[in-house]
């Protein structure tokens, strides 16, 4: 099993407390066979000393120094300069149990599957935790299943992390059938990524168990950040898939659909009440209008996802009520 190399890419930007426990734990693998590619994106801080410092101790150790570009631009370099069979990706504040990936690989091998995944625990600098999806079981998706479950977003994550990919589905220096890259200058990268891999994946596997350590509301983290175009534009993204779907997919539609109405509730969430964001409040206003009908006769929508647009189309002003009353039972609960 060993034969094959797994090329593991960790993007790196100004992480210097975090670092080295989420290189640790990569180190730590019971699998051996890695390639660890460390992409110091540009860091003003001491994670590009910390990086050659590794480099010294381990041999399997690749280290990228580059001028910032952010998350994506940073694992396209890693994915450039990799050369393993299969391909993973750890966020640099993040950490992973020690037989992650030998997990994955062995999931991958026994299905011939082209894509397996873990579930993922979040945690909090306070030592909170929260394990997701450790139900001990393995679930195959074929074909363009594994597309629909993307977008359904039960049990396969959306993230890049937390999966073990087929070079070959994505292409490096050694497989050069395919030429998948994230998109720079965009947050919410995962999924313009996740989603055109699933188109094409013939066998996706899914294990229950929570390998992945996701650091959650990291001060100066993109999740922490307020109300940005980026921010915006990412979540429009979400209308270019269910056109996509619609035309080429037409039995994912309302999967992307539902998706589609999760990202724009919470968008209009984050800007409620802000002038200066009255126009996109009114464009996702004028979106669940065109198609409530579809979401309140939905079989998959949730109970509060139709009530939540039902007020939002036609009540807006008692959804702002509803929302500040929402906002104050929960208090800084960790959603």
């Amino acid at each position: 099993m060993e034969d094959k190399k797994i090329s593991i890419i960790v993007p790196i930007y100004n992480v210097e407390n975090y670092l080295r426990k989420c290189i640790d734990s990569i180190l730590s693998q019971t699998y051996k066979n890695l390639e660890i590619i460390l992409v110091d994106d540009g860091a003003a801080d001491n994670c590009p000393a910390i990086c050659d410092e590794y480099a010294k101790k381990d041999d399997r150790i690749v280290v990228v120094h580059k001028e910032n570009g952010g998350l994506s631009d940073a694992r396209n370099a890693g994915i450039d300069v990799s050369t393993g069979d299969y391909i993973g990706f750890v966020d640099s504040d993040d950490y992973i149990a020690v037989d992650m990936f030998e997990m994955l690989i062995n999931a991958v091998e026994k299905y011939d599957a082209d894509v397996s995944c873990c579930r993922y625990i979040r945690f909090w600098e306070d030592g909170e935790t929260q394990e997701i999806g450790n139900d001990g079981s393995e679930v195959v998706y074929d074909g363009v299943e594994a597309l629909k479950e993307y977008l359904y977003g039960v049990t396969l994550d959306p993230f890049a992390w937390n999966k073990l990919y087929k070079a070959s589905f994505i292409g490096n220096k050694t497989h050069s059938e395919n030429h998948l890259r994230f998109i720079k200058g965009i947050l919410g990268e995962d999924n313009p990524f996740c989603i055109e891999l699933f188109k094409h994946t013939e066998k996706t596997v899914v294990v229950g168990k929570s390998k992945y350590y996701y650091l959650q509301k990291r001060t100066g983290a993109i999740t922490n950040s307020g109300v940005s175009q980026k921010k915006i534009d990412s979540v429009y993204f979400w209308d270019e898939v269910r056109l996509d779907c619609k035309e080429n997919y037409p039995e994912l539609e309302k999967y992307a659909l539902r998706r589609e109405v999760l990202f724009y509730v919470g968008l209009y969430n984050m800007i409620i009440g802000q002038k200066e964001y009255e126009k996109d409040a009114q464009k996702i206003r004028s979106f669940i209008k065109e198609h409530l009908g579809e979401i309140k006769s939905s079989d998959i929508c949730e109970k509060t996802v139709k009530t939540s647009a039902t007020l939002l189309a036609k009540t807006p002003h008692l959804y702002k009520v509803a929302m500040k009353l929402y906002k104050k039972v929960i208090g800084e609960a960790r959603l």
